[in-house]
């Protein structure tokens, strides 16, 4: 829901930066890439030199003080698709800066000024620039897809502000001249951003119908008649296949469809499959158009997660315990639905405490709250890695320690008491 935000604008006068409020109605960026998860490059682009210019201006109009608070949270998507930074010191955005203040988002998007590293003062403007680049990077699809030359350009830039190194950047500016262009002459343009939440809308079944699709190449209408006369024909004995079914899809990383051992009427090879799967992405590429390009989009997506969700658990029970934690963090990254985001990290978080990483735990807790902030699970799970991190017990274990020793203190007692009688008589 759009709100009314006191954003921060700037206006130039040759080499003179003045700097003015006023009000936007619009949606913090975090909240904007929840219900906007596609992106076009164009519009990426130029958020990040908006956002990079507007921190640089800031700068200029303070006199070299810093912004500091430079995160998803402080960054306002206006009605007309400019970014602005919120103004921190309006009483209106006190709510919003709390938030900023909360463990997990200070931990991931702000960094103290520190040169131990390198002798090097750190600057935490350009640290949350970088940080926040990298967040809406793994949060969004871009449509169209990043080239491996943009990619590498973004990994470069996104690390000059992270890392300290020779290569640092030492302003914002810098890392906006090396931000790259979207080429007009791109075989693809891409879609509107309406056009990909519309699209989105449909990206379940789509997803669903596209794994059939894949392996044995029958049309979407034929598929649709044949469940309907299916569906029809089970009615009187559909409750206990539909039961069985929930059970199935009740654990999210739980793969028994027949569909993947072989089994079954309607099962197909695995080289058929993969082969249909690419096949069917292929068609779509090379229709050029706009809803070919949204179909590759939202079905690769759908894909990507159920082949994910398969491998984490598969590499889990082969006791691949380095690959099933690489799986579920990318799952973590990309699942949607908060169950589904819960589950993913509760594994991950499982495995990694289990190797004894507790801070890597704490980590990814941290990571999983910046998108199920309201997962009162992960919150627990993370406080009590965070407790083991630190050596100390969960509340938990420490009672059950507390009344462990108390009831070998009762023993040792009675023991002393009978072994004082027996002498006495």
């Amino acid at each position: 829901m759009e709100e009314i935000y006191e954003v921060l604008k700037f206006i130039e006068h040759g080499a003179q930066c003045r700097q003015s409020m006023d009000c936007e109605k619009g949606d913090l960026l975090v909240y904007y890439l929840r219900e906007n998860r596609r992106l076009e490059k164009e519009t990426l682009f130029e958020w990040f030199r908006q956002i990079g210019i507007s921190t640089d201006q800031f700068h200029r109009c303070r006199g070299g003080r810093r912004y500091r608070y430079l995160n998803p949270y402080s960054i306002v998507v206006a009605e007309d698709g400019r970014v602005y930074l919120l103004d921190l010191e309006a009483p209106e955005n006190e709510t919003v800066l709390k938030k900023m203040q909360q463990r997990a988002v200070r931990k991931h998007f702000v960094k103290a000024a520190s040169g131990e590293e390198s002798g090097l003062a750190g600057d935490p403007d350009l640290f949350g620039y970088g940080r926040t680049m990298q967040f809406v990077l793994a949060y969004t699809a871009v449509v169209p897809p990043l080239t491996r030359r943009e990619e590498k350009r973004l990994e470069r830039v996104i690390e000059r502000c992270t890392k300290f190194s020779r290569n640092r950047y030492s302003d914002t500016r810098q890392a906006v001249n090396d931000i790259p262009s979207v080429s007009r002459n791109a075989v693809f343009r891409g879609i509107s951003a309406r056009k990909a939440v519309l699209a989105a809308a449909g990206g379940t079944a789509a997803a669903a119908l596209f794994l059939w699709q894949a392996g044995t190449g029958e049309g979407l209408r034929e598929r649709e008649k044949k469940e309907e006369i299916s569906s029809a024909e089970g009615a009187d004995e559909g409750t206990g296949k539909n039961m069985e079914a929930e059970d199935r899809t009740a654990e999210p990383y739980t793969v028994e469809d027949p569909a993947f051992s072989g089994e079954g009427p309607g099962s197909v090879s695995e080289e058929a499959y993969i082969s249909g799967a690419g096949e069917m992405l292929r068609s779509y590429l090379l229709e050029n158009t706009e809803e070919g390009n949204a179909r590759v989009v939202l079905m690769g997506s759908s894909l990507e997660r159920d082949i994910l969700r398969s491998l984490a658990s598969a590499y889990e029970r082969q006791e691949m315990t380095e690959e099933a934690i690489l799986a579920y963090g990318r799952l973590v990254e990309i699942e949607e639905g908060t169950d589904r985001i819960e589950a993913a990290a509760e594994k991950k978080m499982s495995l990694e405490a289990g190797q004894g990483q507790y801070a890597q735990a704490v980590l990814t807790g941290e990571e999983a709250l910046l998108r199920a902030e309201h997962s009162e699970k992960i919150r627990d799970l993370t406080e009590e890695y965070r407790l083991k991190q630190n050596g100390e017990e969960a509340p938990e274990e420490k009672n059950q320690t507390e009344s462990e020793e108390s009831g070998r203190a009762s023993a040792e007692t009675q023991r002393r008491e009978a072994i004082e009688d027996v002498q006495a008589e």
